[in-house]
């Protein structure tokens, strides 16, 4: 499967994110204790306190879900287990990045027609439909914002391992209850006032060459320490997703459609406009200017606070 790339152009003052959706607002995270040390198959996290580092966020709501994956299983519709897909609308199975940028969006910032989805959570036999999902783009940490390129038009990731009956190294994925950053292998008992987030971080370097590779993995890598491994040069956003979900309390019986909790994974299939993706990049990661997050702390939206 081939994917186009498109170059990007012009700088432009930061585009404002719009909280139409009434959701609670975003920030960026507060200081607390990691799950796990990160390691190379994950990546390193940002913990630190609101407003730390340049970044802008993107609210998609839900789309819809089906058996497909146009990563994995491009072409092959009905041969995934089930995905919940946000973005670009109508993805399927054959769609592409040029598909996408045709489409239209949930997301509110709408020169983003990427797709971003995962694995369907299950409540016993019934699959839960998530409230919605916040995206988070950042220079890693330790990384010079001025170094950050945006992703290559058509650039296809995937974090996490739809395979693991176990839990999973690193901290690529992760549950959480509603405000907190410290991710739990499986999913917490949350209290009703921060139901259930997960949380899903993806490679920040690239090859600068595939949009793709044969595993969906061998053309992105993790940075550590602020720096690219030599295969992978180019220094892009690291994206980090959190998707919130009807659920608290006790007595529930999750389940992903890849298998148990910890088979927890995320893709997601560039379709931005390459100018507004250029503009963002440049106005809020480069000049590590904090774009569209809440100064009010009463009014924080989930995952980022200690």
């Amino acid at each position: 499967m081939s994917r186009r790339a498109a170059a990007v152009a012009l700088v432009a003052a930061c585009a404002a994110v719009a909280f139409a959706t009434g959701w609670a607002r975003a920030t960026a995270p507060d200081d607390g204790p990691a799950r796990a040390a990160p390691g190379a198959a994950g990546p390193e996290r940002h913990t630190g306190p609101q407003g730390r580092v340049g970044q802008f966020v993107v609210r998609c709501g839900y789309d819809h879900s089906a058996p497909d994956d146009p990563i994995v299983h491009f072409g092959h519709a009905g041969r995934s287990h089930r995905h919940d897909f946000y973005g670009a609308v109508g993805v399927g199975a054959d769609s592409t990045a040029g598909d996408l940028a045709r489409a239209g969006t949930t997301c509110d910032l709408r020169a983003d027609t990427a797709a971003y989805w995962h694995p369907t959570v299950y409540d016993g036999d019934a699959p839960l439909e998530p409230r919605g999902l916040v995206a988070y783009y950042r220079a890693a940490p330790g990384v010079a914002p001025g170094a950050v390129e945006p992703f290559p038009f058509g650039l296809a990731m995937v974090a996490g391992d739809a395979t693991a009956t176990a839990p999973q190294a690193g901290e690529a994925v992760g549950w959480t209850c509603g405000t907190s950053t410290r991710l739990a292998d499986a999913p917490p008992a949350c209290p009703a006032r921060a139901p259930l987030h997960l949380v899903v971080t993806f490679p920040d370097c690239w090859d600068g060459r595939r949009l793709d590779s044969p595993d969906h993995r061998s053309h992105v890598a993790y940075s550590a320490g602020g720096r690219c491994p030599a295969g992978h040069p180019v220094h892009v956003p690291q994206l980090t997703v959190a998707v919130e979900l009807p659920v608290w309390g006790h007595g529930r019986a999750l389940r992903l459609a890849s298998g148990n909790v910890y088979s927890l994974h995320g893709d997601f299939l560039n379709a931005w406009d390459p100018d507004g993706l250029e503009r963002e990049v440049e106005a809020c990661i480069r000049r590590d200017v904090v774009c569209g997050l809440a100064s009010n702390r009463a009014e924080e939206a989930p995952f980022f606070h200690g």
